[in-house]
């Protein structure tokens, strides 16, 4: 199931939790998205500290986060203009040239996670090409 734009954005109002969810404060990252790199592409988050990570496309193509942390987390929830969610669960996030998306999570496990960038350009992977990072969470 794909869902886009504006309709992803207002099933998942419905979800998205206040800041300061749990009583702690919510970490914020933001990472710039371009031809071919995320920017910062190394994370450190904390086991049961919610964060919010913003990505900032700055290039001139779409964008995208996958990564197996989305199912190493809780209450994942995805917000603004230009997203796609696809599945029951969010397993990616796409965010249009331009725009700006903003995905909550609370981790649930420590290890490494790696992240990466699923859109191609000529038939080749912005993985491929660089797009990619790294997520350490620790206790």
């Amino acid at each position: 199931m794909r869902w886009s734009g504006a309709a992803a954005a207002l099933v998942l109002v419905g979800t998205m939790l206040p800041a300061g969810y749990a009583g702690e404060e919510v970490k914020t990252i933001t990472i710039s998205a371009q031809e071919f790199v995320f920017s910062p592409n190394k994370l450190t988050l904390h086991v049961g500290q919610r964060v919010r990570v913003v990505f900032s496309n700055r290039g001139t193509v779409n964008h995208e986060f996958v990564s197996p942390i989305l199912n190493a987390a809780e209450d994942v929830t995805v917000s603004s203009q230009g997203v796609r969610v696809e599945g029951d669960k969010i397993g990616e996030v796409n965010f249009a040239k331009g725009k700006v998306a903003a995905l909550e999570m609370t981790p649930t496990k420590v290890g490494t996670f790696q992240f990466w960038c699923a859109e191609t350009t000529a038939g080749r992977s912005h993985r491929d090409l660089g797009m990619r990072g790294t997520i350490t969470v620790v206790k």
